[in-house]
């Protein structure tokens, strides 16, 4: 019979063992397990048949859209491609692909009748419809203060109400389907910025917008999912030539509503600094990042079985953060 010290010793020994084991198992084993699951798991992830899946596409006259119009009709999707204009560069380009299976439409999000009209069209060529990919927005930069009501307004009317109006639109075909719902957003509607809110607020009503959405929407199969890009402006266009022109034109009208209050605390200076924040990150960072991270989530969100909530795609932030520093240090 063991004797009482030693059986102590035995004991103190298995505890020892048994704690090291547990220790390493989560310090090392669990999370190698948790990296090597999540690195493959697009790989184990069932994708399904692309057939002739009918998607509808917002904002395609430049950035994402355009891309993923081209992208989608590549992989053998039916794609309706909805332009501001169908003179634009890019409904151009779309255009003398000259497919059945690659309608460019008008379809301006602010415009009832253009949502109308689309949702027409679809219906007379009667292949249903798999998916909606709202891509359609604009980008505005102004401090709380400086910024009138009115560009409020008018960055949410096409950023948020403009999407609202397009599901509401097509949401009876996407039921019908039991199809999909992508909605662009951006990491800015997960965290605030200086200089940011017109933009910002759009994207956090887009966030929950699409969670509501995406739990009223379950009983019907139908998923919701909501892309996260980081920096991407090259890709998106949203700081491009002509942006930065209506941008300069926008932060101009600031200035002349601003009180001679607001002019004397900030300055013309600063109102100044804002537009070089934006001009800046086109220059230096807008040219370098590729679009293709992007599409392929918004690909993922289309086509796999079990597609996720929300895809956040990292960017380049780094000269947004030196420049938006000397914007506020003015």
């Amino acid at each position: 019979m063991l004797s009482v010290e030693y059986t102590c010793v035995l004991c103190f020994i298995l505890l020892n063992v048994y704690f090291v084991y547990v220790y390493w198992l989560h310090v090392i084993v669990i999370p190698l397990i948790f990296i090597v699951l999540r690195l493959t798991r697009h790989t184990f992830r069932q994708k399904l048949d692309i057939g002739r899946k009918v998607v509808v596409i917002t904002g395609c006259d430049t950035g994402f859209g355009h891309i993923l119009a081209k992208r989608l009709y590549d992989r053998g999707y039916t794609v309706y491609a909805g332009v501001l204009s169908k003179e634009s560069p890019g409904a151009v380009v779309l255009q003398a692909r000259q497919s059945d299976r690659l309608h460019v439409i008008k379809l301006d999000v602010t415009k009832d009748d253009d949502v109308q009209k689309a949702l027409e069209h679809v219906n007379a060529i009667g292949q249903g419809l798999w998916a909606i990919v709202n891509n359609a927005g604009i980008y505005f930069s102004g401090d709380v203060e400086l910024a009138t009501v009115e560009q409020y307004k008018k960055c949410a009317e096409v950023n948020l109400y403009g999407m609202i109006r397009v599901i509401k639109a097509f949401l009876p075909l996407i039921r019908k389907s039991k199809g999909r719902i992508v909605n662009m957003s951006s990491v800015r509607g997960r965290f605030s910025w200086p200089s940011c809110s017109v933009y910002s607020v759009t994207k956090y009503g887009i966030e929950t917008l699409s969670d509501s959405l995406r739990l009223e929407m379950k009983k019907y199969g139908v998923n919701v999912s909501i892309i996260e890009p980081g920096q991407f402006s090259a890709a998106t266009s949203v700081c491009g030539p002509e942006q930065l022109k209506r941008l300069k034109k926008e932060i101009d009208y600031m200035w002349e509503q601003a009180s001679d209050n607001v002019r004397q605390t900030y300055g013309r200076p600063y109102f100044d600094a804002i537009y070089e924040m934006v001009k800046e990150i086109e220059t230096n960072v807008g040219r370098t990042m590729s679009a293709d991270p992007v599409i392929n989530a918004i690909e993922d969100s289309l086509i796999n079985v079990t597609p996720q909530a929300r895809y956040m795609i990292g960017g380049s932030f780094s000269i947004i953060g030196q420049a938006s520093d000397s914007c506020q240090s003015l």
